[in-house]
């Protein structure tokens, strides 16, 4: 008989990342995972650069600007994106832009954690 240990269960900490993900999915149900992970390192790193963003992902340049495009006003296709995020470019060197939450990126955060603060009480900051 072999037995499994409380502390090698790691299905609630998966059900809960599959509840915060279901959340994302029910406001924009054909978000992909990649543009998920690329708006919580910008609500977990506000200011952050897209070159520092690229090298967090790991992810090819051009899909940083897709996934950034796509949470920002406008898409790649030139159609609303989601508005989530903001670019601000440097005034001393245009090259570099910092990504933050737009007020409604900050009302998802806040959205998602109220959300799941009823069912997960240890998530409240």
């Amino acid at each position: 008989m072999t037995t499994t240990t409380v502390a090698n269960d790691f299905r609630p900490i998966l059900f809960k990342a599959f509840q915060f993900i279901e959340k994302f999915r029910e406001l924009f149900p054909d978000i992909p995972m990649q543009t998920i992970s690329v708006f919580l390192i910008i609500a977990m790193k506000p200011g952050i650069s897209q070159r520092e963003l690229l090298k967090l992902m790991g992810t090819s340049q051009s899909g940083v600007s897709r996934n950034v495009m796509a949470l920002g006003d406008v898409n790649r296709h030139g159609k609303p994106g989601l508005g989530l995020i903001v670019q601000l470019r440097d005034p001393f060197d245009a090259r570099q832009i910092s990504l933050g939450l737009s007020p409604t990126g900050k009302m998802l955060v806040d959205r998602v954690i109220a959300s799941l603060s009823k069912v997960w009480p240890d998530m409240r900051p």
